[in-house]
C-alpha cells in the first residue's frame, strides 16, 4: 500500500520534470529526416515519440519501409495501414516509400548488407536528407530484419559513404524489464540516454490512434491473447510507455 501511495504521489512530478528536461535529437528546424524501418507498424511501435517530436520541430520526415510486411500474406493490407498510421503522427503519405524486393523478405532472416546500404543511400541522396534514424545493433526486439536496417546504415557510416552533413541516430535497445516498466523507466532513461523523448498524454493518444490503423496486427495480438493471457498485459504497458 505504501509503495502504491509513493507511486501515485511522486511519479507525476517526476514525469513533469523529465518531460521538461527531455533531450531531443540535435536537428534543426526545416531539416529532412529519413526513417528506415523493416515493416509497417515499426514506425509507431518503436519510433512514435521520436516522430512526434520531429514533426513538432518542423522536420520533414520521410519513411522508408524495406518490406510490405507480407510474412502472413497481408502485404497489400499493411501498406495501406502504414499510410494511414503515419498520417495520425502528422506525416504526409506522400513522403512514404515501401519497398517489396525478393532479396529482402519479411521474416526472421538476416538481409544482405551492402546492396541494402546502397539502396538506402540512394534515398538519402535523392531526398536530400540530413538525418537518418533506424534501429540499433540489437534491433529493439532482436528481429533480424530490424538488425539488418542497422547493419546497412552502419556500413554506409563506417565506409564513409554518407554525405558529410548526414547524422545517423539509432533507437537504443533496453532490457525487457525496462521495456515494459512504463513510467518507472523515466529516471533511468534520463540518467543513461544521450537523447530521449518523453510522451505527453496528447502524444500517447496520437500514438494509440496510429497503432489502431494497423488493424491486421491488432487481430494477430488478439489471437495470441486467446492462447495466452499474458500478452494483453504487456501490450497495455507498451502503450502506456509511449
Amino acid at each position: 500500500m505504501l509503495c502504491l501511495l509513493l507511486f501515485i504521489v511522486f511519479l507525476p512530478p517526476l514525469w513533469w520534470i523529465i518531460y521538461k528536461s527531455q533531450r531531443r535529437l540535435p536537428v534543426h528546424s526545416g531539416g529532412r529526416c529519413l526513417l528506415v524501418i523493416a515493416h509497417p507498424d515499426d514506425e509507431t511501435m518503436f519510433f512514435g515519440p521520436t516522430l512526434l517530436r520531429l514533426v513538432e520541430s518542423r522536420i520533414k520526415i520521410f519513411v522508408l519501409s524495406i518490406t510490405t510486411g507480407n510474412a502472413d500474406g497481408l502485404g497489400s493490407v499493411r501498406k495501406k495501414e502504414l499510410s494511414l498510421a503515419i498520417q495520425k503522427l502528422g506525416i504526409s503519405p506522400d513522403t512514404l516509400t515501401i519497398l517489396d524486393m525478393k532479396d529482402y523478405p519479411d521474416g526472421f532472416v538476416k538481409w544482405e548488407t551492402e546492396k541494402l546500404a546502397r539502396i538506402i543511400l540512394q534515398y538519402i541522396e535523392m531526398l536530400d536528407c540530413d538525418c537518418a534514424i533506424t534501429f540499433d545493433s540489437h534491433g529493439v526486439s532482436r528481429h533480424p530484419n530490424h538488425i539488418s536496417c542497422f547493419s546497412a546504415l552502419q556500413y554506409l557510416y563506417t565506409n564513409g559513404l554518407l554525405p558529410t552533413d548526414v547524422q545517423v541516430f539509432v533507437l537504443e535497445t533496453v532490457r525487457i524489464f525496462r521495456k515494459y516498466s512504463s513510467l518507472l523507466d523515466l529516471l533511468l532513461t534520463y540518467l543513461r540516454s544521450t537523447f530521449f523523448n518523453v510522451s505527453s498524454p496528447k502524444d500517447v493518444l496520437a500514438i494509440y490512434a496510429a497503432m489502431r490503423q494497423h488493424k491486421s496486427q491488432l487481430v494477430c495480438i488478439c489471437k495470441l491473447a486467446q492462447k495466452n493471457p499474458d500478452p494483453p498485459v504487456l501490450l497495455q504497458n507498451v502503450i502506456l510507455h509511449y
